[in-house]
């Protein structure tokens, strides 16, 4: 059975013993613990991006100097990572651990980020009854390591503290590891011991960079607008950062979905007033929610099978929760002459057919016969072209 959380308490004369000391720095560190451990999710806060320097061997190999940027990271245990300074990877820790395949350049290899106490050298001035000096501080420290492909795939399953009452684990067995991004390995040439590329994402796994999150039923905003944001607004990448606004206003508060701009402020891509009204810029594609009645029309010619309007697919005509309503009408362009090898001859046309099947499948054609005296009766069928309106109603879900 766990111990219940308990802080320390003094009273005066007392003569403080080295566990209540600590006690006291142990009490707010493993309460933020919990707090990062179950009220947030754990992964990168800030900073600790990937980066390649390009570079080249002596006899031209060209290969990549990896560095990973200063920041913080949570991991699962609550515990904080900090990386004070910019470090670069070492591709010796790299061979230590990992053995890449050299058959497979297109392998890429997960990068981690793990937390580690360590004692910090003892002080000279302090000395105990023994005259031995004992460290005064505990070092909260990291490690940078490395794994083969595919160990990023289960990082949900790491175990991390065994009872909710603990504070963050100290990193010694088993420490949590924080995906920083991945790497790639020279294999064109043996000589060279180096990182050939550096990314965010594997795109074999699909799988990148975690950061933070929140575990929470309601977030409350007091300003009278939210705001989710794929990135912050000063951040520079190749695509644009996308971003979704609840706003109040004095008469009509809207929700709004678009891309964030440098100032802060929406392009407004897709609008919701308060009212239920849709205001999109581009199109609504996809299975219809209500009722209602879609209608097209065009051009068709013999043969083809008339579309159904945008927003309604064959499973619902299938399904009988649309119904498909056709017309059609023959579209004569002229009354040119079908054989034009038959000089002379003048030619007259009548429709022979023109409606669409159960398939939606159009047929149309016109009956062309010669009508120049003197000359043998010739009788020509031939494809047409037809005007169309479809019109399909919808029901209700």
């Amino acid at each position: 059975m766990s111990d219940p959380v308990s802080r320390p308490t003094f009273y005066e004369g007392e003569i403080l013993p080295s566990a209540d000391l600590i006690a006291t720095v142990d009490y707010p560190r493993n309460q933020m613990a919990r707090h990062d451990r179950y009220v947030h999710r754990w992964g990168i806060v800030t900073g600790l991006n990937l980066t390649g320097q390009p570079s080249a061997s002596a006899n031209g190999t060209s290969y990549k100097v990896v560095t990973c940027s200063a920041g913080i990271a949570i991991d699962g245990t609550g515990r904080e990572i900090v990386v004070p300074d910019s470090v670069q990877l070492s591709p010796t820790d790299f061979l230590s651990t990992v053995s890449p395949d050299t058959n497979h350049p297109e392998y890429w290899y997960p990068v981690f980020l793990v937390g580690l106490d360590q004692a910090a050298p003892p002080s000279s001035n302090l000395t105990g009854a023994c005259a031995g000096s004992q460290p005064t501080r505990t070092q909260e420290t990291y490690n940078i390591v490395y794994g083969n492909p595919g160990d990023e795939l289960n990082l949900d399953q790491q175990q991390g503290v065994s009872n909710v009452s603990d504070g963050p684990d100290d990193g010694t067995s088993n420490p949590w590891q924080v995906l920083l991004g991945f790497v790639q390995w020279v294999t064109t040439d043996p000589s060279v011991t180096q990182f050939a590329d550096v990314g965010d994402f594997n795109p074999a796994t699909g799988i990148g960079r975690r950061y933070v999150g929140v575990n929470a039923a309601e977030v409350v905003s007091g300003s009278g607008s939210l705001t989710l944001e794929t990135h912050p607004a000063d951040f520079s990448g190749p695509n644009p950062i996308l971003a979704l606004q609840i706003q109040e206003a004095p008469n009509d508060g809207k929700l709004v979905f678009g891309k964030l701009n440098p100032d802060g402020s929406i392009t407004p891509e897709l609008t919701v007033d308060s009212n239920g009204n849709l205001t999109v810029q581009g199109q609504i594609r996809g299975a219809l929610a209500g009722a209602g009645v879609l209608v097209e029309s065009g051009l068709a010619t013999h043969g083809m099978t008339l579309p159904l309007p945008a927003g309604v697919t064959e499973d619902e005509v299938a399904a009988g929760n649309a119904v498909v309503q056709t017309h059609v009408s023959l579209h004569l362009t002229g009354t040119e002459n079908p054989d034009p090898s038959v000089a002379g001859a003048s030619w007259g046309a009548f429709p022979l057919e023109c409606f669409v099947d159960d398939l939606r499948r159009v047929h149309c054609r016109v009956r062309w016969f010669e009508i120049a005296p003197g000359i043998g009766a010739n009788v020509e069928d031939k494809p047409a072209v037809c005007q169309y309106l479809i019109a399909v109603a919808t029901k209700g879900s």
